[in-house]
């Protein structure tokens, strides 16, 4: 891994770098308007995917949403599961969390407040939810937006890259990659 991997966001890095205050200053706004706009995409596939769901069962729509991506995760993340990668992954969803890499079990385990689907539930605790056995790898009680991340990264990552969601909105979301292995067979 020739990056170390960390959700330290864009304007705290150039704060570190002793970025003068002015610049970061419009770094921060462009920052704050991203999340807004970002807030409201993810408000947006959330209500499309309840929409979508009222006559169709969750995990088809999810399966099919992956597949109909225009932009599949491995042009976001690469063919090959890289911990670097999955860390600007998630810095650029809004994520904050730590980053802890263990070279005994080759496992790099991200612990985050995520940025997207966990923000919303944040925003939205009645947001509609998965039943238990409702989308394989997906425990219910889950956002359906979960369900979407969570079936998305299982489809890319396979072994390499896995995700526990959190039990509820304020818990930290478990994302963790091997290193000790090759790409994912497909």
């Amino acid at each position: 891994m020739a990056t170390p991997a960390h959700l330290v966001p864009l304007p705290e890095q150039l704060r570190r770098l002793g970025v003068p205050d002015d610049v970061l200053a419009l770094v921060a706004a462009e920052h704050d308007t991203w999340r807004a706009l970002h807030d409201r995409l993810i408000g947006l596939i959330a209500a499309l995917l309840d929409l979508a769901c009222r006559d169709r069962p969750v995990a088809e729509v999810v399966d099919e949403l992956i597949g109909a991506a225009a932009v599949p995760l491995d042009r976001l993340v690469g063919a090959a599961v890289d911990p670097a990668e999955v860390a600007a992954l998630l810095r650029a969803h809004g994520s904050l969390g730590s980053v802890t890499t263990d070279a005994a079990t080759g496992t790099v385990e991200f612990r985050h407040a995520c940025g997207s689907g966990q923000r919303y539930w944040r925003g939205a605790p009645d947001a509609a939810t998965v039943a238990d056995g409702e989308v394989p790898g997906v425990p219910g009680g889950r956002p359906r937006y979960c369900a979407r991340c969570v079936r998305a990264i299982a489809a890319h990552g396979g072994d390499a890259w896995t995700v526990a969601p959190p039990p509820d909105a304020v818990e930290p979301c478990v994302w963790r990659v091997r290193t000790d292995l090759g790409p994912p067979g497909r």
